[in-house]
């Protein structure tokens, strides 16, 4: 392949500004192909890049109970006398002055070594029958809880009423009825719990109670609550599990307006500071403060990883936080820093009266007003442990918040917060098509190192080549008369009988083609260029040469 051609030098040769364009333009090529070549040679041909190795999830949850002073906003409480009896009541009803049943159960894993983390799937169904007769199986519901201790609650009367239907279609059927039906109530509680030393100990707990529902009664038979024990791996648990109920009457002569509840498992519950009965209200409601006893509240933790974890430590520290935003703040300890491991719940008194004279002391010390206060109940847990992937050292918080020096009290903010986290490494990742930019670039260079050759030697040649008259009357006559002058290597011989008539210039020889539908010869040679046209024994003929050489 030749470097040059003569078209390209004679087209430098005639314009000075294409051949200083196309050294730049080939000169900027040869550039940014260098910068490219850097570029590609520069890319590392692997990189760092983090990668998610574990996944972990703090969850805390506050609770409490409001205790109340005896009141008629919400009932006073009944003497102990009336409460036992209300409680030790036998649990058949009379369906027409029901007004509303709710049913819940309530279930608790507690281990002699802590734990990391504690799930619990939960299936609760109810199983209608005719004794001996037929049965038939309804899932109630299928829930999932993570910790030691969770309750699942489900209205009843809307449940009986649905299966009674069930039952109703299946006697049309067969064509049998019986004088009463057995439901049966069964919770089943597959339980996965890890300890922080890595025992995995995995439990199938179930619990039934027997609803027995005739025209005109419904009775509950069956022990509410059930235990289990067991050991694994030296690690002792325990189980335990327990149906409730509330069963709320219509105003009626026989009970008059009373809500039955069934006792359920004892829990401990703070001691009062009045001798006077006290009722618990739970959460979310708004409290007023002229009747509002004492309030006993918890936090619960648990830290769960998809890996097992060595060497888990939390330390729980809950805090009271009085302040004027942007004025002062003051902090109260109630639970001092206290060192736990796996799933563990701190008890706690919310007292009102000692954030209130805190509050007062600081108005009579400053001369200011400090009423209402803002105040806010944080769990700070700071968690350390070790997994395979790495080491995993958190700051986990919660708050309630509410203000003191109003008439009602309220908490705001969700009793439960969850917050995921992530261990994660720098791993080396080959960096995807490197050797082929490397290549690509190479071959982008050669490119523009050949083009720059090829322009710089036309240049070079170009400044030497002088363009005659004659060459370039050919270059113009091509141009105008594309389609009537052919070009030829060598002209045909010039016969013995065949005239020569020789034109005065190229025009009047193409005026001449085109009036005998004839083409018009070229033969250029280094000294000159013929053109003629050829009519049978008659050539027409025109000589382009030098003007020093004559024609």
């Amino acid at each position: 392949m030749k470097l040059s051609s003569k078209s390209t030098q004679e087209a430098f040769a005639r314009s000075p500004w294409l051949r200083i364009g196309s050294l730049a333009g080939v000169s900027l090529l040869l550039v940014a192909s260098l910068f490219g070549v850097w570029r590609a040679f520069s890319m590392p041909t692997k990189t760092e890049h983090p990668v998610a190795v574990a996944n972990y999830e703090h969850t805390g949850q506050f609770d409490y109970l409001v205790y109340l002073t005896p009141n008629s906003l919400y009932g006073p409480a009944l003497p102990e006398e009336e409460e036992e009896t209300e409680q030790e009541a036998p649990p058949v009803f009379f369906r027409n002055i029901i007004d509303k049943a709710e049913l819940d159960f309530s279930y608790r894993f507690e281990s002699s070594e802590p734990m990391s983390s504690v799930t619990n799937e939960v299936v609760v169904t109810a199983i209608a029958e005719n004794p001996g007769m037929w049965q038939k199986e309804i899932t109630i519901l299928e829930e999932t809880h993570k910790g030691g201790e969770f309750r699942a609650d489900f209205p009843l009367l809307p449940l009986l009423d649905s299966l009674e239907t069930v039952i109703y279609d299946i006697e049309e059927e067969i064509g049998i009825r019986g004088s009463h039906t057995d439901f049966i109530i069964r919770a089943a509680v597959n339980t996965t719990a890890h300890t922080a030393m890595g025992t995995t100990i995995e439990e199938y707990f179930s619990h039934e109670i027997t609803a027995v529902v005739q025209a005109y009664t419904l009775k509950l038979e069956g022990s509410l609550g059930h235990s289990d024990t067991g050991s694994r791996e030296g690690v002792g648990y325990t189980e335990q599990g327990w149906f409730d109920y509330e069963v709320y009457l219509m105003p009626n002569e026989l009970y008059g307006e009373v809500v039955f509840r069934s006792e359920g498992l004892p829990a401990a519950e703070p001691a009062s500071s009045s001798s006077s009965p006290t009722q618990p209200v739970g959460p979310g409601l708004v409290y007023f403060r002229s009747i509002i006893d004492h309030i006993a509240a918890s936090f619960s933790y648990q830290f769960d990883c998809d890996e097992p974890v060595s060497n888990l430590v939390e330390e729980v520290e809950v805090m009271a936080i009085l302040e004027d935003p942007g004025t002062w703040s003051k902090t109260l300890t109630i639970v001092p820093e206290t060192r736990k491991s796996g799933v563990f719940v701190v008890d706690f008194p919310v007292d009102l009266s000692q954030f209130l004279e805190v509050a007062g002391a600081l108005a009579s010390e400053l001369n200011i007003n400090t009423l209402p206060c803002p105040l806010n109940i944080k769990a700070q847990v700071h968690t350390t442990g070790d997994t395979d992937s790495g080491h995993i050292d958190e700051v986990f918080t919660h708050s309630l918040a509410t203000t003191l020096g109003g008439p009602t009290l309220s908490f705001t903010g969700g009793l439960s917060r969850t917050q995921p986290g992530t261990i994660v490494e720098n791993r080396m990742a080959t960096v995807a098509n490197a050797w082929m930019y490397r290549a690509l670039s190479l071959v982008g260079l050669a490119l523009a190192v050949f083009a720059l050759l090829f322009v710089l030697r036309n240049s070079r040649q170009a400044e030497a080549l002088v363009i005659s008259g004659m060459e370039e009357e050919a270059l113009q006559a091509k141009r105008k008369h594309k389609g009537v002058i052919v070009d030829v290597c060598e002209l045909p011989a010039t016969g013995a009988k065949e005239v020569v008539i020789r034109i005065g210039s190229l025009d009047e020889l193409v005026r001449t083609a085109d009036a005998l539908l004839k083409p018009v010869l070229h033969q250029a040679e280094a000294d000159k260029h013929t053109y003629c046209v050829i009519d049978g024994a008659v050539r027409y003929q025109y000589i382009s040469q030098p003007e020093d050489s004559g024609t």
